[in-house]
């Protein structure tokens, strides 16, 4: 194939329709796609991406079927070599180049995919790519995700269609469901149903209360009456040992007159039998 010359550049597209009509032709394969990186000779030099159905002129350059297509819309010369071209003139590019462009290695752009694939079944891993981002298949959702993760949130996407499963079986989105007067009447009957339920419950809790207040205070006073018995039974106690104690100083004194007694006897015995034997 023949190249752009060195020191030559690359055609300027002079006009903003032939962009947006190229724009819409442009692979989604470029360069920095590609492992190892893409050799020149399969580049387009109007696309600078990989040749995709490539054809060529007769002066030998090769280029992208759309590409070249476009160009001759408002050209008559190849764009790079400037040599008379019409679009009858052209013709598919050589089965060796096709071969080649086939094997091309080409790395996964979705963020998060490590896969390298031939650039021949590329279209077809993107359209399996677990990690490429793909928008939510609801009307109006603008939500995009991983292709993985978009199970999930087709799940609880508010724009996914439901049907009212109350009497009028109405079908609606989610978020239009969730302000949907037969919603809002169930959730006006769930809401009192609750307050019923809360009102029984702070009832028994009341009551509850009430049953172990009276339990405390009949402990209370049964407590009081216990601190009074062992106050009288403290007094009493005292009163008794008051009494022991004066019983014991008596008991005591009266030992003291006996043995005094005793003693005085023995006294007398002694000088009566003294004056026996005089």
């Amino acid at each position: 194939m023949r190249r752009i010359a060195s020191g030559q550049k690359a055609p300027k597209l002079r006009n903003a329709n032939f962009l947006k009509g190229l724009y819409n032709t442009v692979p989604e394969i470029f360069p920095e796609d590609c492992d190892p990186p893409l050799d020149d000779e399969l580049t387009c030099a109007i696309c600078r991406a990989l040749l995709r159905e490539p054809v060529e002129c007769h002066c030998r350059h090769v280029f992208c079927k759309d590409c070249i297509m476009v160009w001759l819309r408002t050209n008559s010369t190849c764009p790079l070599c400037r040599v008379s071209v019409q679009a009858a003139s052209l013709v598919p590019a050589h089965p060796l180049i096709r071969n080649m462009l086939e094997n091309v290695k080409v790395k996964c752009r979705s963020p998060g995919c490590s896969a390298r694939v031939a650039a021949s079944i590329y279209t077809t891993h993107l359209g399996e790519c677990e990690f490429k981002e793909v928008p939510c298949p609801h009307d109006l959702c603008e939500h995009r995700c991983p292709r993985r993760t978009l199970e999930d949130h087709v799940k609880t996407c508010p724009h996914r269609m439901l049907t009212c499963h109350l009497n009028c079986r109405a079908t609606m989105s989610a978020g239009e469901l969730e302000n949907h007067s037969c919603m809002l009447k169930l959730r006006l009957q769930e809401t009192r149903a609750r307050l019923q339920k809360c009102q029984q419950e702070a009832c028994d809790i009341k009551c509850d209360r009430d049953g172990w207040e009276r339990k405390a205070e009949d402990a209370s006073r049964k407590l009081e009456s216990v601190r009074n018995d062992l106050a009288k039974t403290t007094a009493d106690r005292d009163s008794w040992k008051l009494k022991a104690e004066d019983a014991s100083r008596k008991l005591e004194s009266v030992r003291n007159d006996l043995a005094k007694t005793t003693a005085d006897r023995d006294s007398w015995k002694l000088k009566a039998e003294d004056a026996s034997r005089k």
